[in-house]
């Protein structure tokens, strides 16, 4: 229920439609579930299963944090402005951790995890750490996937949709950052299903 609230505020401060945080929940659930029917290499308990899906509607709760001129800017953002952009992953994590019962509240875990490492990338070149390949924890490889389809398929202040065809072209091509292949694999095996859920 509160983390819905929280994700709606920083959907609505965002000027989203309010359906992203849905849309990345969906798209994180069926990636994890293929992911865990194809392998067995990643610790994932069956809390966290529960917990990733529901944690990644946090995953851009620092952006309370950045001033809505440069937050709803139509048009591409300056160098200064990416900049400040990008310390949403950071001002979001310290929020996260700063909440009375995280150290009690594996799904709290999982959402600073997330929303500080959603932006890393398989190569290492992504922030706020600069992570790289399986260092990155998988709950926030997930959700760095589905983030990036559902902002390639939905329109922005900044662009137009993509239709699936064409974002799915652009990530397989590594145009929008570098994934773990095996996501990669599993998004591609779900498109069709995706297709109809979104």
């Amino acid at each position: 229920m509160l983390v819905g609230v929280l994700s709606q505020i920083v959907e609505f401060r965002n000027g989203e439609s309010g359906l992203h945080v849905q849309h990345i929940r969906v798209l994180t659930e069926k990636i994890l579930d293929h992911l865990l029917e194809k392998t067995s290499d990643y610790k994932i308990s069956a809390e966290d299963q529960d917990n990733i899906p529901l944690a990644s509607a946090l995953h851009d709760i620092g952006k309370i944090t950045i001033d809505e001129n440069i937050l709803n800017k139509p048009g591409r953002l300056t160098k200064e402005e990416f900049e400040v952009i990008k310390t949403h992953c950071m001002q979001g994590a310290n929020m996260l951790r700063r909440l009375e019962n995280f150290e009690d509240e594996p799904l709290l875990q999982t959402a600073y995890d997330i929303a500080r490492w959603h932006h890393e990338r398989w190569d290492g070149r992504g922030y706020p750490d600069g992570l790289k390949g399986n260092d990155i924890p998988i709950s926030a490889q997930i959700v760095s996937l589905a983030d990036v389809y559902d902002a390639l398929t939905s329109e922005r202040c900044y662009k137009k949709a993509f239709s699936h065809e064409t974002a799915m072209r652009m990530i397989l091509n590594g145009e929008c950052g570098a994934f773990n292949p095996l996501l990669l694999e599993c998004l591609t095996d779900i498109q069709a299903e995706l297709q109809k859920k979104l």
